[in-house]
């Protein structure tokens, strides 16, 4: 049975996924369908952190974070609707180990446009009270960065594609690839065939699923990260600009209010490989007591902070912590857009213009989509940064 005609399919219903699926509509691409197994946002995006920030350790990175961060901050004129954005400024803790790596990073950053300055520890408490600045060697701060709502972000995307005509399918999983030949001819769900002579695959943990149907695979590994709330005492009731703290391994930032979420920055924090459709949702007790130790370290009042719960999601994490966008190396009018490692939240606005461009163009305009293809593992042009910093395991 088939349950839709287009002209693209694309696969996946996070901000990646509607973001493409957006953009396609929007430039031309003619009918376009997009799948979800489940309601939108329901992976990853809906669960993600949603910071918006310009610092990233390589060229390519923050050109690309720079010309997202704008959008996000005129989002209703950009794209349409509420990303919920709030600026809240952004402070990242770097030990004496990456000192020189921080402050030639920041320069960089800045010679590229973004909205950042180094800061010593001595400047610290004009940017956030009752923290204990051991161990700190230097700051780096973004005032103008903050972040999102993942979910109305997410819907957002998805809202502006339906206006343009597309056509949107959730709790309709794809089950396999369609092809003739050497050509993509549809995806096939639990629903019935997508017809489509080009489809776009954005369903993050679980592309290699798809991608192994058709004898390739995506240097993608399925990695369960925790995260935690926790409702601040009084003493940091004005707790709200971002911190990542990378001398203690951890990120910090308000949310609904008085709360604050905390998840891990350490590599011991980022290598439970798991299967995508069988994890644990809640977040471990061990890890909700370590964070929670962290923090405190930083904060000592954070100490008495009452606890609200805690819960897992997936990253898809590729060895460089970039993802693949790229067109597959086996099927004529297959792409994909996967592996962003914990950070495609924030470059979602320029990743949907890049696939789009990639797929009506074969290239993108102002940003090169050919950095992100998936031979680079094997032709030794991954994207590492020049000065990368030693102790976060997060790009």
């Amino acid at each position: 049975m088939t349950l839709a005609t287009a002209d693209i399919v694309v696969v996946g219903g996070g901000v990646t996924g509607t973001s493409i699926a957006m953009h396609l509509a929007r430039m031309g691409a003619g009918k376009v369908v997009l799948v979800e197994k489940g309601g939108l946002a329901g992976g990853a995006s809906g669960q993600s952190g949603a910071m918006i920030r310009e610092h990233y350790q390589h060229p390519v990175l923050v050109k690309m974070a720079v010309d997202a961060s704008r959008i996000f901050h005129n989002f209703a004129d950009a794209i349409g609707g509420d990303a919920g954005f709030i600026q809240t400024g952004r402070l990242v803790l770097f030990p004496e180990c990456d000192h020189e790596a921080a402050r030639a990073n920041v320069e960089m950053n800045r010679a590229l446009g973004a909205n950042i300055e180094t800061l010593e520890p001595s400047q610290l408490g004009k940017i956030v009270s009752n923290m204990d600045t051991d161990g700190t060697a230097v700051a780096a701060y973004e005032p103008t960065s903050g972040y999102a709502d993942p979910v109305a972000t997410t819907y957002a995307y998805a809202g502006r594609a339906l206006e343009r005509g597309a056509e949107l399918f959730t709790q309709t999983a794809v089950t396999g690839l369609a092809t003739s030949g050497n050509r993509i001819t549809g995806v096939e769900t639990d629903r019935g065939l997508i017809s489509a002579p080009a489809a776009v695959i954005a369903n993050g943990p679980w592309c290699n699923r798809l991608a192994t149907s058709v004898g390739e695979h995506m240097p993608v590994t399925p990695t369960r990260v925790q995260i935690a709330h926790w409702r601040r005492p009084p003493a940091l009731q004005d707790m709200t600009t971002m911190i990542i703290d990378h001398t203690r391994g951890v990120y910090m930032r308000a949310d609904l209010g008085h709360r604050t979420l905390v998840g891990g920055e350490a590599p011991h924090d980022l290598s439970e490989v798991v299967d995508p459709d069988s994890y644990k949702l809640n977040a471990d007790h061990d890890k909700i007591i370590d964070l929670w130790d962290r923090v405190s370290r930083r904060f000592p009042d954070f100490s008495t902070a009452v606890f609200r719960g805690g819960y897992a999601a997936l990253y898809d994490i590729t060895p460089d912590g970039s993802p693949v966008l790229d067109r597959s190396s086996t099927v004529e009018g297959l792409y994909w857009a996967v592996g962003f490692s914990g950070h495609g939240f924030k470059l979602s606005p320029i990743v949907g213009r890049m696939v789009t461009e990639l797929v009506l163009h074969g290239e993108s305009q102002d940003h090169p989509v050919d950095r992100f293809r998936a031979s680079r593992f094997a032709d030794g042009e991954t994207l590492i940064p020049e000065r990368p910093y030693q102790a976060t395991g997060h790009p």
